[in-house]
């Protein structure tokens, strides 16, 4: 679990101090999902800029040029590559032809390995299985909806996906990972991992118009905003998402695998709702939270599964809840 974070305020309607409070209330607000690495990046002068720390947000320093007209960050609980060794924090660099991007990740990939022997991806000092997806857009030669889509169709596991490229386009790619966007009156969009933290995020501050809209994003859909804030939403196909799945492999979670998507379960017949309730209210669930989970999209066996994890459930119910509470 690692938070994505950012916005993009295209008509610049935000003073550089102001820049600077936003930056560090939505780091420090999504540090309750990573604190062991922090990281941004931004564009300045026509230069894409990286800076990133294995240091939790709230020890950073977050020095954002005035009129800078997006930022993308991220917080990170590592789940693989030493986070003391800063080229595997997030954002990572890449370059498409001549356009230099930064992207991060937020989940955890399966098919890393297997994807670097199939493309025969070059060898590098990163250790994170979240790179992958920068050696597979760099290797597609470009850097636009069609590529990112079809790199996304290639990844395994849980995941979402922010890229910034150095022309200030901002790329919001949603996989079965949460993601919760706001979009202002004034044109200003922020972001971040769910709305519980961006609302947190936006209480700090302060100064942000009390209008907004929720952006809904499904599984599958890639959002380009546009450096003069126009929005455009694609789709990626989603049929590879959940071949194996290990979402639940990082942070406190138990190493344990969702029945649905596990091939040692393949043949097991889905519970009946009935059979379900009382299960989990032997368990010690809510038939209310049941209810919930299944209004969300999980369906009985998933959510059967859950409850041998209750920190994965209640994560889950959680987000569910946050998305629920209107702006």
């Amino acid at each position: 679990m690692c938070g994505l974070f950012g916005f993009s305020d295209p008509k610049h309607t935000l003073t550089q101090k102001q820049l600077r409070k936003l930056t560090g209330c939505l780091a420090t607000a999504s540090e309750q999902r990573g604190t062991d690495a922090s990281g941004i990046a931004y564009v300045h002068g026509q230069t894409l800029r990286i800076y990133k720390r294995p240091l939790s947000a709230h020890a950073m320093t977050w020095l954002i040029p005035a009129h800078t007209g997006t930022v993308m960050g991220h917080t990170r609980m590592t789940t693989q590559g030493n986070g003391a060794f800063n080229p595997n924090n997030h954002p990572f660099p890449g370059v498409c032809e001549q356009t230099h991007f930064a992207l991060a990740h937020n989940g955890v990939l399966s098919n890393d390995e297997a994807l670097k022997r199939r493309f025969h991806l070059p060898k590098s000092n990163i250790q994170t299985d979240s790179y992958v997806a920068v050696q597979l857009l760099e290797q597609e030669g470009a850097l636009n909806a069609q590529t990112i889509g079809k790199t996304a169709a290639l990844l395994e596991g849980s995941f979402s996906l922010s890229i910034l490229d150095e022309f200030n386009q901002l790329y919001l790619v949603k996989g079965n990972s949460p993601l919760c966007i706001y979009r202002f009156e004034n044109g200003l969009t922020c972001y971040a991992s769910t709305a519980g933290i961006l609302k947190e995020a936006l209480a700090r501050c302060g100064f942000l118009p009390a209008n907004k809209e929720i952006i809904s994003m499904l599984e599958g859909d890639i959002l380009c905003i546009r450096p003069d804030g126009r929005l455009q939403m694609s789709r990626f196909d989603t049929s590879k998402l959940y071949k194996r799945l290990r979402w639940w492999d990082c942070g406190d979670y138990d190493d344990w695998s969702i029945k649905k998507y596990s091939g040692l379960y393949q043949e097991e017949e889905p519970a009946s709702l009935d059979t379900l309730l009382e299960t989990a209210c032997n368990m010690g669930f809510l038939e209310e939270d049941i209810y919930l989970l299944l209004e969300e999209g999980f369906d009985e066996s998933e959510i059967e599964a859950l409850l041998n994890s209750p920190a994965a459930f209640y994560d889950l119910l959680a987000d569910a809840a946050y998305a629920r509470i209107d702006g």
